[in-house]
């Protein structure tokens, strides 16, 4: 517990920054959300002269963005997926692999903690972190939604884009514990984290509608939690994300085992 209280009160400060830039950017899109998803507004206007692999890249469709959570759930949300899985892959190879680049790896393994201990503390300070930024991502949006949002929105909706985020968030912070385990190098792993969150979604994005491209797609986490089928059906892919959540507790567990049986050497 002193081990999480110590990793969570060093990365607060990050946390606290992530926490205003969310809610700053919630505020943005749903105050707008009224304005500019009128029919004959002049954004709207200008959407449908754009070329359709451009919306595609940012996640922005004319039909969509006509319903009351269309601005966040098209526009926005390309911004909250970058953010949430750009903050949760820092996170953890801040914890994993800054112990190496620091040299407080064996510093740390002297203390009276088993590596298992040392891990699962790490894991809880990601988890808690996931979550308080999760609930900050909710909170703001029902609340800005009630504030700014004349028309008639959907609940479910909104709960599926945080639950989304959530899910993108614990995602991108396995791939990154496990590549921190393996690599030991925090610059390294944050360059293949964040090579593989924007390959897999701009490679999600860009390749809708594009021959031959489907497998590509598959392999996109975000093909399985799509936005625009969310939008358009008001259908949770609930199922989806608790197959993507279990992906990555087998990833943090394979790491965990990694971690508990690897030779240090810093």
């Amino acid at each position: 517990m002193n081990l999480i209280k110590k990793e969570f009160k060093f990365n607060f400060k990050n946390l606290f920054i992530w926490i205003i830039v969310i809610t700053l950017f919630n505020l943005m899109f749903i105050s707008l959300s009224d304005i500019i998803s009128e029919e004959n507004s002049a954004f709207m206007n200008l959407l449908k002269r754009m070329p359709k692999t451009f919306l595609d890249a940012f996640n922005m469709d004319p039909e969509t963005l006509l319903r009351p959570e269309g601005m966040l759930g098209t526009e926005g949300m390309t911004f909250m997926f970058i953010f949430f899985g750009l903050y949760a892959s820092m996170l953890a190879s801040k914890l994993f692999a800054g112990e190496y680049d620091n040299k407080t790896i064996e510093y740390l393994l002297i203390k009276p903690y088993s590596r298992n201990k040392i891990f699962l503390h790490k894991f809880s300070v990601i988890l808690i972190n996931a979550i308080i930024l999760f609930l900050v991502f909710l909170g703001t949006e029902f609340w800005f939604f009630n504030q700014f949002v004349n028309r008639e929105f959907s609940n479910n909706i909104l709960f599926a884009l945080a639950i989304y985020l959530f899910v993108i968030a614990i995602f991108f912070a396995a791939i990154a514990t496990l590549i921190s385990t393996l690599i030991q190098t925090r610059k390294l792993t944050n360059s293949i984290s964040l090579g593989l969150l924007f390959f897999m979604y701009f490679g999600y994005t860009v390749t809708e509608g594009v021959k031959n491209t489907e497998l590509l797609r598959k392999l996109s986490v975000f093909y399985y939690i799509p936005i625009r089928e969310t939008l358009k059906s008001e259908n949770i892919y609930l199922l989806n994300s608790f197959i993507i959540i279990l992906i990555s507790l087998m990833i943090f567990y394979a790491s965990q085992k990694l971690f508990e049986k690897q030779d240090i050497s810093v």
